[in-house]
């Protein structure tokens, strides 16, 4: 260690602190030195679950100067794991609405003007969409990848989001109108690479995608797609499906639309083959564990 500058040193650290915050409270406990010349990365990528871990992390960045809470990966959940895989969309004791809203916002309030990779996952039933809603207004400059778990309302505010490139939305199993009259567009202008998760008997959806990306219509007399709805950057969309209804008598209409809404997207896939678009269509039989799925989204950034 007496051999190396500090420089190098501080550059080893940075780069070994791109976990989920484990190895730089580690380095914390090594020596005086180590402390010091790790604490710039030390909340450079993190991963807290849970109302009392949010609330931790909201009191302990604000009690921080700005150089020293540069985070740039980051992954919150309003709930433990454990809570999340349980019950996945049941009110559970971690579903203190007001004070999950409030520190959420304090975290993200502190981490916006830093963060290049942020995903969230809103699992509680009272504060999904109100909670996905304070993401999607909050102005992040330096945000390249976004993904997002729960009952999400759509993008839409101007100029949020200016470099976003890589979005990735599911827990809406229907999200009509996603696609339509520029919202997307102009909230996302640099928007790259779109993956929609979690399509559920979505036929209506689909017709919306073979509308945005002008495929063929099977209606002859079905409108063309409004102009300027997805961002011209956009040249990758992966649309993944969640399991179909069971095919009985109670949900034969669901797994109708459902087989309808699959067979619609792959129709738009091979219309697009060869195109600039990329368009893949993923079929899922079972349900995924969100809360792995979006950890390893921002470790994998």
């Amino acid at each position: 260690m007496d051999t190396l500058p500090i420089e190098l040193h501080a550059q080893i650290f940075e780069y070994a602190c791109a976990d989920d915050g484990s190895a730089a409270r580690a380095l914390a406990l090594v020596s005086r030195y180590v402390r010091a010349a790790a604490a710039p990365y030390r909340y450079q990528s993190l991963s807290v679950a849970g109302p009392d871990a949010l609330a931790h992390l909201a009191d302990t960045l604000a009690a921080l100067p700005p150089h020293r809470r540069r985070i740039r990966r980051l992954f919150l959940s309003d709930r433990t794991h454990k809570n999340a895989v349980k019950a996945p969309t049941a009110p559970t004791q971690d579903d203190d609405c007001e004070r999950v809203l409030h520190t959420f916002a304090r975290v993200l309030a502190l981490a916006a003007p830093t963060l290049e990779c942020l995903a969230v996952l809103a699992a509680g039933p009272h504060t999904s969409t109100a909670l996905l809603g304070q993401l999607l207004a909050t102005p992040l400059p330096r945000l390249r990848a976004l993904a997002a778990h729960g009952f999400y309302p759509f993008p839409h505010a101007p100029g949020v989001l200016p470099r976003l490139t890589h979005l990735r939305l599911s827990g809406n199993r229907n999200p009509h109108g996603l696609l339509e009259l520029g919202g997307l567009a102009a909230a996302c202008p640099a928007l790259r690479s779109l993956h929609v998760g979690g399509l559920v008997a979505a036929a209506t959806f689909a017709e919306e995608v073979q509308r945005a990306l002008g495929a063929p219509a099977d209606d002859p007399f079905a409108r063309a797609g409004e102009e300027g709805a997805l961002s011209p950057a956009l040249h990758e969309l992966a649309l993944s499906t969640g399991p179909s209804p069971p095919n009985v008598r109670r949900h034969a209409a669901a797994a109708a639309r459902h087989e309808k809404m699959c067979e619609r997207l792959r129709k738009v896939a091979a219309a697009k083959q060869g195109s600039g678009m990329k368009v893949e269509v993923r079929e899922d039989s079972v349900e995924k564990d969100m809360y792995k799925v979006l950890r390893k989204f921002v470790r994998g950034w």
